[in-house]
């Protein structure tokens, strides 16, 4: 059973309504949970991951910001994982045909602030409030975890407003990318 969990309703990948804090089950192959952002995302993975054992497969999709040369409208996979510091916390092999990226990320939004030693990866580093901690959560169940993420905005600006033409324009890609889960199980 994979899991596919997105932090906002308007980042779901499936043409389906999807409550906050609720898991909705496709197929015999995939679940959706629209779990919130930051702190209180992170405690409705861990309770849809200890309600629900048959889940293999966590996939994390969203949106994030790009701290140093991700590209607005790209999707990457981040298949680097770093502290706020710049330690690297995981480096997993990646899933997904997609460029891959670092993420790294706290509890609060990003507004643009720079991290001195992003401009040493080889990749682009991007920002989010949940990955780290959503893929901590899984890990901890003993679940394989993968992060797909949209680079939105840079963190400057109508962040909002950029998000969700980000979202507009890449919803054909994002829906195929996704449309693999509703037939396999990973």
């Amino acid at each position: 059973m994979n899991l596919i969990v997105f932090p906002m309703k308007h980042e779901n990948p499936f043409p389906i309504k999807v409550p906050t804090g609720s898991v909705v089950r496709m197929n015999d192959n995939l679940m959706l949970l629209c779990s919130g952002m930051g702190s209180a995302g992170v405690h409705n993975l861990a309770e849809t991951l200890a309600g629900h054992p048959e889940i293999k497969t966590v996939c994390e999709f969203g949106t994030a910001a790009s701290v140093s040369k991700g590209v607005v409208g790209s999707i990457y996979e981040c298949s680097t994982f770093c502290d706020c510091d710049g330690g690297t916390v995981s480096s997993e092999q990646g899933f997904a045909d997609l460029p891959a990226a670092a993420v790294t990320g706290d509890d609060r939004l990003y507004t643009g602030e720079g991290y001195s030693w992003a401009g040493h990866l080889e990749m682009p580093l991007l920002y989010t409030m949940e990955t780290l901690r959503f893929r901590e959560t899984a890990v901890g169940f003993n679940k394989r975890f993968f992060s797909i993420r949209l680079v939105s905005d840079n963190g400057e600006g109508d962040i909002r407003k950029q998000v969700a033409q980000e979202l507009c324009k890449a919803k054909k890609r994002i829906h195929g990318i996704f449309s693999v889960f509703e037939k396999q199980s990973v």
